[in-house]
């Protein structure tokens, strides 16, 4: 059990995720996605995409049918999708982001890339 109450402990945890996605912004020359996933099994894509699937969360946990003053958030909720998250993650949009900072994976990069797939995140 935490020491903190929950409503705190996500508070925190949110910080955690806004200051991790603007350390990867700030580094996106040096870090690039591939050797993120090579390393880590998560990459800046994983991001944008569990933001969409928490969106997806948490709307379900509203009813509103019993909470109608929050159609309009269950709505902006079911509608976040992977362009909108991945703004919130890469702090432009991701083609933009790709154009500015991807490069195109050396073999070895590749090699350590395809023998790390055990660690990517599902």
């Amino acid at each position: 059990r935490y020491p903190l109450s929950k409503r705190a402990l996500i508070r925190l945890q949110a910080g955690a995720f806004t200051s991790l996605c603007h350390h990867l912004r700030i580094r996106s020359d040096t870090v690039p996605n591939m050797e993120l996933m090579t390393i880590s099994g998560f990459c800046r894509n994983c991001l944008a995409k569990w933001l969409v699937v928490e969106a997806r969360k948490s709307s379900e946990k509203v009813p509103s049918y019993i909470f109608p003053e929050l159609d309009k958030t269950i709505q902006s909720l079911d509608s976040f999708g992977y362009d909108e998250a991945a703004r919130y993650v890469y702090g432009c949009t991701y083609p933009e982001w790709k154009k500015r900072h991807q490069q195109k994976a050396t073999d070895k990069q590749m090699e350590r890339y395809n023998g790390s797939k055990h660690l990517h995140a599902k």
